[in-house]
């Protein structure tokens, strides 16, 4: 049996953002097939809640907000990425160091993880990064403000992330991306051409919740509102979509769920008919009655997960065109596209009109779920790779 070490920077659960969700599934496929440990950073109290029991041991290091600013400037400092920096504990790294002849395979989940590889591991070195980050920060910087602090940050994330992936790609065997977009983009910048692998996401169909009615009136967003892209995305629809809406049907409320900060939270509660649950355990309880999943964000470099949620509840989801470009759904069957806020405007009124159209976006969406993103499916590929 493969003895693997899967390496990440956020404890797995709850999931409240595509990443966790990405690795929960990665580590569950995985352990049926061999010995699967995790080591992670996150608060120590998670361990107790047994959610991952398939995982033959987990390990969980707590990280001082102090040290993570610290680690933080000295990565700027070494022209590293700052995340590194932030999800930098010496105590997790010396501990991988001493543990790492265990192991026959070490997966790093995301780029900032890769920090912690052992340089004398002689097993087979596996790189999640999931997306293309230095792509990802181009998008943003493209649709900040020039007089947001956060555009100079990003600027200069950017450019110590793409120097870091030229870098730090050479030091694995294999290297995974979600969307073939950014697997085709990655090769560019790296003569390893071979070592680029494209493992797709998925999901587990849970149940079917929607039911047609006139009166749902729920709009649903999930995911880690700490995330740029999706806070922007949520204030975006927030303040100049739902008040349009609105005018129209005043009853429809726009419903978020995902983990979300204290400042952002009570900026979105402010609005009207806004709704805001934070992170959940059950999302079933919150869909119920719902229109649609939507997927506005605009910054989109791989494939968003939250459209696979959505569609796992057989809730019709319309997806931004941005995000439409790294999916294989069939449009207007599987998903509706939209092209601007207008556009988006429309097509929640057609869903919210349009008993027939609604319900057969529900039917082929659980198909879909079942058929071309089953987790069992998609996902055993990884079972190759190690």
């Amino acid at each position: 049996m493969n003895k693997i070490l899967f390496i990440t920077t956020r404890y797995p659960f709850p999931i409240t953002g595509g990443d966790k969700l990405r690795a929960f599934d990665i580590l569950k496929i995985l352990s049926r097939r061999n010995q699967i440990d995790l080591i992670c950073l996150g608060d120590k109290n998670q361990i107790k809640n047994n959610n991952l029991a398939f995982c033959k041991n987990v390990k969980v290091f707590h990280l001082h907000f102090f040290f993570k600013i610290i680690n933080t400037i000295i990565s700027f400092l070494k022209l590293e990425p700052l995340q590194n920096g932030y999800y930098l504990s010496n105590e997790m790294k010396y501990y991988i160091s001493n543990i790492q002849n265990k192991y026959d395979t070490i997966i790093c989940h995301l780029l900032r993880s890769s920090q912690y590889m052992p340089e004398k591991f002689k097993g087979k070195k596996v790189l999640e990064t999931t997306d293309l980050l230095s792509s990802n920060y181009h998008q943003s910087i493209d649709y900040l403000s020039i007089f947001n602090p956060l555009k100079y940050i990003y600027f200069i994330e950017k450019i110590l992330v793409a120097r870091y992936e030229k870098n730090v790609f050479k030091k694995f065997q294999n290297i995974v991306f979600v969307s073939k977009s950014d697997a085709k983009q990655a090769k560019k910048i790296t003569t390893f051409k071979n070592q680029i692998f494209t493992v797709g996401n998925a999901n587990t169909f849970n149940k079917n919740l929607f039911k047609y009615k006139k009166n749902n009136k729920k709009i649903i967003f999930i995911g880690n509102i700490k995330y740029l892209p999706n806070k922007l995305a949520c204030k975006d629809f927030a303040k100049n979509v739902l008040k349009k809406i609105n005018l129209k049907y005043p009853e429809i409320q726009f419903h978020i769920i995902g983990d979300i900060g204290v400042i952002d939270k009570l900026i979105l509660k402010s609005y009207k008919n806004v709704i805001v649950h934070g992170k959940i355990k059950n999302l079933g309880n919150v869909v119920k009655n719902s229109i649609c999943g939507i997927c506005n964000v605009k910054i989109s470099t791989g494939f968003q997960n939250k459209i696979l949620s959505y569609m796992s509840y057989g809730i019709p989801c319309i997806v931004s065109i941005n995000s439409f470009k790294n999916t294989e759904f069939n449009k207007n069957r599987e998903v509706l596209v939209f092209k601007n806020n207008e556009d988006l405007i429309n097509k929640i009124f057609f869903l919210k009109e349009n008993k027939f159209k609604a319900k057969q976006l529900s039917i082929n969406s659980i198909n879909s779920i079942k058929k071309k993103y089953n987790i069992k499916k998609t996902l055993s590929k990884y079972n190759k790779i190690v």
